[in-house]
This record gives structure tokens, sequence and C-alpha cells, in this order.
């Protein structure tokens, strides 16, 4: 039964953001400042209402393992340090040379083969994401010193 609030909260959630979003800054025709919170807000709404279906329908077939603080302990204080580090270096390295290196160092570790190429690919992707945010959506993006 709680496994089916976070669906929920996050349904609800996404539909306040997108309402508001639509409201606050008016219509988007364009891309701009309502168009990007508005579809963020219609997106994450879908996929609350998904994981919604998802988990009724797996309700019966649950179970529950116990937690392991030290591992989650240690998955939080990691993902701390890599917003920490994002937060401190992103003005001086750029957002292309920070989110590939955060990108590299989540994945790599969990590649078998191949890892030079899923870097390239990961690059590729922080350079993907740079340009559909800075040039299609209109968000300024730290430039760093590739792209200043």
């Amino acid at each position: 039964m709680i496994r089916l609030f976070t669906p929920i909260f996050l349904f609800i959630f996404g539909l306040i953001v997108s309402v508001y979003s639509y409201q606050a800054y008016g219509d988007f025709s364009e891309y701009g400042a309502a168009f990007y919170p508005t579809v963020i807000g219609v997106i994450l709404a879908f996929f609350g209402f998904i994981d919604f279906i998802m988990e009724i329908k797996l309700k019966g077939k649950y179970v529950f393992q116990s937690f392991d603080l030290i591992q989650d302990g240690k998955i939080i204080l990691l993902i701390t340090a890599v917003i920490g580090f994002y937060i401190l270096t992103v003005d001086y390295l750029g957002f292309v040379l920070t989110t590939t290196l955060i990108l590299c160092f989540l994945t790599l570790p969990f590649m078998v083969k191949n890892k030079i190429l899923i870097a390239v690919l990961l690059f590729i992707l922080a350079i993907g994401i740079y340009l559909l945010f800075a040039k299609l959506l209109l968000v300024g993006l730290p430039g760093g010193i590739l792209f200043e």
C-alpha cells in the first residue's frame, strides 16, 4: 500500500507543476520560459500515472526486502558528492565536461566491455543535451572552457 503513494505523489506534483507554469508564464507558442516546465510537468504526471498502474498490477507479486543502511548510506554519500562536484565545477569546466565526467563516473564501473566507446557516446550525449537546452529550449547553460 505504501508503494502506491509515490506514483500518486509524482502524478499530482507533475500536474501542479504543469498547470502552474502554464498559467504563470502564459502560452508557449514558441519555445521559452513556459514550454520547458510545462512539458516536464506533463511528462512527470504521465510517468507517475504509468507507475501507479504498474504498482497496482504488481501489488501481490512484490516481496519486501530489508534495508541495508550501510549500502544505502554509501549511495547517498556518493550522490551527494557528485552533486557537490557538479555545483563546484560546472562554472569552470562547463556543462558538457562536467556532465560527461559525472556520466562516466556513474556508468563506466558497471560496463565490462567497450568502455572507451561508451565514454565517447556519453560525451556525445552531453553535447546533445547541451545543444537541446541551449539552442532549442533557450535555457542558458554554463559553457565553460569548451563553449566560451
